[in-house]
Parts: structure tokens; sequence; C-alpha cells
């Protein structure tokens, strides 16, 4: 270990020697001892560059590392950081997998939120071309709530259907377990039937008003006068039409926003969230690595500006000494 406060002394003793080298009548006694005394300095300052150059600087290396290793040792012992990093690697494989059928590709990282809203979109296109006959057969809070849940079950069964589609092939795949796809089929049927239910109803109502408007069933004429099952479905025909537009729009726009292999997305947001849990659990134990590291990174600078120091002083008394010796 090198001595913090030898530039101190060498300093000190330069002083005397140059004090004495001003005076005119000096002690032979006092500059001999005075020169044993800078002697003693050079060596010292000689050794402790020595050591400063080469031993201490692996001491600094050695502690370094240990210090580094034992607060690694602490975080791989840290139960947070150990389920964080399980999770994590589980997340990652079952990414990888997904991301190989994929064919190497990444998803599109899609947000939720960006998502629904073209499809919420698709809902209020809907619940426009729905409202005039919900109107026209309830009161405007009952024909409000009903437009309004019609369009939820257009949207989200564009959704569904769209997403099938575009993951169909992978679906069928021979190397599918079927149970594994079950839960997708039935809430594509359940959506399917809902979707069935909710269009029959809107063209049974929207019959029935076109019916009223134009007089079918009734001994008086309608509001168009005389007329036939023909003309009723003339008028509801385009109507009919709309809707399957609406409803054939939402499953395109799905169909492209989707991804052909089933959970990839959801496996890559699982992953980059177990990601951050990950890093957040790291962050404590990284940061007292940088401290560590930047603790010695000092004492290093530190180590060399005694190394210039010592070598000047060292050079400072060697040409002290010569005088002296004169």
């Amino acid at each position: 270990m090198p001595t913090d406060t030898l530039a101190e002394e060498a300093q000190f003793g330069l002083k005397a020697a140059n004090q004495m080298l001003r005076t005119k009548r000096v002690d032979a006694d006092a500059r001999r001892q005075l020169i044993v005394q800078l002697k003693n300095f050079d060596d010292r300052l000689s050794s402790d560059i020595e050591i400063r150059a080469s031993n201490y600087l692996a001491e600094l290396d050695e502690k370094e590392n240990a210090e580094i290793s034992a607060n690694w040792s602490q975080l791989n012992n840290n139960q947070k950081y150990v389920r964080a990093n399980a999770e994590q690697k589980a997340r990652d494989q079952t990414f990888q997998e997904l991301r190989q059928v994929n064919g190497g590709a990444y998803p599109r990282n899609l947000s939720p939120v960006l998502y629904v809203i073209p499809l919420i979109g698709i809902g209020v296109a809907e619940w426009y071309v729905n409202l005039s006959t919900f109107m026209a057969k309830f009161v405007p809070l009952v024909a409000g709530a009903g437009t309004i849940l019609v369009a939820m079950i257009f949207a989200i069964a564009s959704h569904f259907h769209g997403e099938y589609l575009k993951q169909l092939a992978e679906i069928l795949h021979p190397s599918v377990e079927y149970r594994n796809e079950l839960g997708r089929k039935l809430s594509v049927l359940i959506a399917t039937i809902l979707l069935i239910c909710a269009m029959g109803i809107v063209v049974w109502l929207r019959y029935q008003a076109i019916s009223e408007q134009l007089g079918l069933g009734s001994d008086t004429p309608g509001t168009f006068g005389g007329s036939n099952a023909s003309m009723v479905w003339q008028n509801l025909g385009p109507t009919i039409g709309l809707n399957m537009f609406v409803w054939g729009l939402g499953v395109l726009y799905s169909y492209l926003a989707s991804e052909k292999v089933p959970h990839l997305r959801d496996a890559y947001r699982e992953l980059l969230r177990s990601n951050k849990r990950l890093q957040k659990a790291r962050q404590p134990f990284e940061r007292e690595q940088t401290r560590v590291t930047a603790f010695y990174q000092r004492e290093r600078k530190k180590n060399e500006v005694a190394l210039k120091e010592y070598k000047n002083l060292s050079e400072e008394i060697r040409g002290t000494l010569a005088r002296l010796d004169t």
C-alpha cells in the first residue's frame, strides 16, 4: 500500500534543504544529516512509485472485481430478481418459438388503443345506419341503447372474424393441438351467432318499418301508397348491403392489422413487460456497480496524479542533493 503523506514529508525536507542552500554559513553535520534525509526520501519515493505503477493498480483491480462480484452475488440471491429473471426467460422462449413460426419476423407492436379506434369507427358507422330503424320502433332511450349494442356486436364480430381469417392457416396446421385453439373457435362461433342475431333483429325491425311506410298488410295505403312484399325488399336490400359492407370493412381492417401467427403479438408485449420488470429489479444493483466502478476509476486517477507528483519530487530531490554535494 503506497503512502499518501509521503509528498508532504518530502516537500518539508526540500524546504529545509533550500533554506540551507540560501544560508552562507552551513554546518557540516547539518548538511550531512539533511543529505541522508533527502536520500531516504528519494528511496521512499522510488519505492512508492514502483508500487503505484504495478502492485497498487493490481490491488485496485482486485478490490473492484471483488466488490462487483459480491454485488452480483447479492443480486442472484434477491428473490424479486430471481422471479423476474425466470419469468423473462420463459416469456422470451415462448416469443422466440412463435417468432420462428412467423419466419423470424417480429410483430408490429400496434397499441391496443390504436387498434380499437378504427373498430370504434366501424361501430359508429353501424350505429348511424341502424339508428333511424330503432327510432321508428322504440322510444329514444331504448333505440339508443339498442343501436349501441348492435354496433358493439358488429365491431367485435369484425375483430374476431378478421383475426380468425388471418390466422386460419396456422390454426388449422396439423401441428397445433385442437384444445389449444378451442377457446378461439368458441369465441368466433359466439361472435358469429351474435352477429346473425343482431343482423336478424335489424332486418326484422327494418322490414316492419318499411312495411308500415308502404302500407303492406293494411287496408289503408301507406305513406307511399299501395305496395307488396317485393317493394319492401327492394327498399330493404340496400340497407342490408350497407350493414354487410360495414361489417366487411371491419373484417378487412382486422385482417390487415392482425398477425398471421396466433398469440405472437401478445407474447411480444408480455416479453417487453417482463423485460421492464427484470430491468427494474436489476437497477439498484446496476447503480451500485456503477458507483463501485466510478470510485475505483477515481482512485486510479488519483494514483496517476500522485505518480506524476512523486516523479517530479524525486527529480527535484536529486537536483537538490547534487547542489548539496558541491
